[in-house]
């Protein structure tokens, strides 16, 4: 693994997560998804976007598999912190074939190591600034999906949250294996 990269870290899994990520690993600038967004007060429960370029401190404690780290996700981009917030951010919610809004919780690598075990694919244009997603599969890192074209963006609409992916039943379901990744928005 070399390169610029970001790590993607559910907050919900760790007490005071923006805080504990600000102490523990200092430097690598912080950016809850949900800031700047009527989600705000949940913010920092996450998703946490953080820069995590491919030796530094952060991306060498998730590499060797530290437990609170174990279930992150990292990301290898060109883009910018904030490019990269806003096009993730623009990702969270996305709707099933039949067109209900869920909550998509990508921070957590639990249901996205599902999807790569059941070769569960993407729509086009979803990974949008990401080259590569890396995940932890019994604490050893795997390149779970590559991206060849990352300059792609089919996420059309303006409004941060609007949901504009249509995910596919087969990719739903293996995300649906973990009880804690998929939501049914109710807003």
């Amino acid at each position: 693994m070399t390169g610029t990269g970001f790590l993607l870290f559910d907050g919900a899994s760790h007490k005071q997560a923006l805080a504990w990520l600000c102490q523990t690993f200092p430097g690598h600038s912080p950016r809850p998804l949900l800031s700047g967004t009527p989600y705000s007060p949940l913010a920092e429960i996450g998703p946490i976007l953080l820069n995590a370029d491919a030796g530094s401190p952060l991306h060498e404690a998730w590499y060797r598999g530290r437990s609170e780290l174990r279930h992150a996700v990292w990301l290898k981009s060109d883009f910018a912190l904030h490019e990269l917030r806003d096009a993730l951010q623009r990702r969270l919610r996305i709707l099933s074939p039949d067109g209900r809004k869920f909550w998509l919780r990508l921070a957590d690598a639990r249901p996205l190591l599902d999807a790569w075990r059941a070769n569960a694919q993407w729509p086009a244009g979803f990974w949008h600034g990401v080259r590569d997603i890396w995940l932890h599969d019994e604490d050893v890192p795997l390149l779970a999906w590559s991206n060849p074209p990352p300059e792609r963006d089919d996420s059309g609409a303006s409004e941060p949250l609007d949901a504009r992916f249509t995910l596919d039943w087969p990719l739903l379901e293996a995300l649906a294996h973990s009880e804690t990744t998929l939501q049914e928005a109710t807003t």
